[in-house]
């Protein structure tokens, strides 16, 4: 198999990866597993790296050494993905590895917001004349309801290009008869009894943003929404990760803030008219699930 293939196949979903992903962070990423795919790692040592370069970039944003916090921030987001890719590609993923990788993402992001909020605002505590701590908080609030959003329509898009909307909720189906076989096995491990736990809590987190009744023909749905799920990306983690990297690395915080807080809020309202705007079409084309 070439690399290319190998590559292809080490994706979790063409329609549900972001640009940036596919064209820059997960090509680094799968460089990196396969120049160390002989030895014995593990997705959730790639899961550790990545969380150990977050909290290395939070530390040099906090310091003020921008530079080196945004090649640490990148490296987290390259590292981010090697756990997924490896498990695939080794087929050696685990409850316990995918709620690590979750939990892993959100940690590391809040905490590079909060140094990247307090270093920045000490080295320039206005930017157009505004607090720079605003700025920041505003950046972050505003990542956080696009990452929602986006995260919506992508897995509402996923459900419908699967042909039903309950695909998580089988995955916790799946959890919770394991949870039931640990609890009767007298021999069975506490601790992989409170991971399962653990997984199926975050699991039912998802959940809140999947399993809906599918209302439209699937096929239709996904060839009207194949462009719109490509658009709602330009608002994913991918670009406002990139952002937050160039912003620092060449010292113009302002990227970053124009991005998140002026870009990012109008595509996300224009995002919302166009997707109810195609949901009336299809709604107007008869094609309904009765």
């Amino acid at each position: 198999m070439s690399w290319l293939s190998e590559y292809k196949s080490s994706l979790k979903n063409v329609h549900a990866e972001e640009f940036l992903d596919v064209y820059l962070y997960r090509p680094f990423a799968f460089i990196i597993v396969k120049l160390f795919y002989s030895l014995p790692l593990t997705p959730n040592n790639y899961s550790f790296m990545s969380f150990a370069s977050g909290m290395a970039s939070g530390y040099f944003f906090y310091h003020g050494s921008f530079s080196w916090g945004a090649f640490f921030f990148f490296m987290f987001a390259v590292l981010d993905c090697c756990d997924g890719m490896q498990a695939r590609m080794k087929k050696n993923g685990s409850e316990f590895g995918r709620f690590v990788d979750g939990l892993v993402d959100y940690v590391a992001n809040i905490v590079a917001y909060i140094c990247l909020g307090i270093g920045v605002t000490k080295a320039l505590p206005l930017t157009a004349g505004i607090p720079t701590w605003y700025l920041v908080i505003g950046a972050g609030v505003s990542k956080a309801l696009h990452s929602i959003m986006y995260d919506h329509y992508l897995m509402e898009y996923i459900s419908y290009e699967k042909g039903d909307g309950g695909f998580v909720q089988r995955e916790i189906e799946v959890i919770r008869h394991k949870i039931k076989e640990a609890q009767l096995d007298p021999n069975g491990s506490k601790r992989r009894l409170l991971i399962l736990k653990i997984y199926l809590g975050f699991s039912s987190l998802q959940a809140g943003n999947e399993g809906r009744t599918l209302k439209f023909d699937s096929q239709e749905y996904v060839k009207k929404n194949f462009r719109s799920i490509q658009m709602w990306g330009l608002i994913g983690p991918a670009w406002h990760i990139t952002f937050l990297i160039l912003a620092f690395l060449f010292n113009h915080a302002e990227w970053l803030f124009a991005y998140a807080i002026i870009f990012g809020n109008f595509w996300m309202l224009f995002m919302l008219f166009y997707q109810h705007k195609l949901n009336t079409e299809l709604t107007k084309s008869n094609k309904v699930v009765a």
